[in-house]
């Protein structure tokens, strides 16, 4: 695994934290919830995400651009973005595709009671810009509970 770690944090904000994993394919950094407007926070994690691929340029932006829009979108719409609160990103390397992943703490209920889940709306950033990124994105989770969203990126240049 690769410990590179982002750069310093705002004021205010713990640092993110690389986690240490058995595959060296895989890095994985502890988000802590940073304000969706913070574009600085963000700047650190697609840093982080394009040094992490050991792929071309091209594919390092696209996987750097889904690791942040997959991030932003924990910490908007989950209980990661609350103080306190946490994403985990990880990146797969394999050997035709990188896996992207992000688990969040879970959604909070709304008034009615309900739980949201990760949907695809057009014209929006979060998940179209993942939904037109990667090859492929699923998610699994259930109410309430932690939900990790995954992007497959492609390795080839295009």
């Amino acid at each position: 695994m690769q410990c590179t770690a982002p750069n310093t944090p705002s004021p205010g904000q713990s640092a993110p934290l690389p986690m240490r994993t058995s595959d060296d394919r895989v890095s994985a950094l502890r988000i802590p919830a940073v304000d969706p407007q913070d574009g600085d926070g963000y700047l650190n994690i697609y840093t982080w995400a394009h040094r992490q691929t050991d792929a071309p340029t091209d594919v390092a932006d696209r996987v750097a651009r889904v690791a942040v829009a997959l991030v932003r979108n924990a910490h908007q719409w989950t209980r990661s973005g609350q103080p306190g609160g946490h994403a985990t990103l990880e990146i797969v390397r394999g050997r035709f595709d990188i896996a992207v992943s992000v688990t969040d703490e879970g959604t909070t209920p709304s008034p009615a009671g309900t739980h949201t889940f990760p949907v695809a709306t057009p014209h929006t950033g979060g998940l179209h810009t993942v939904d037109a990124l990667a090859l492929y994105w699923d998610w699994d989770g259930g109410a309430g509970t932690p939900i990790t969203v995954r992007a497959l990126i492609d390795r080839r240049t295009f």
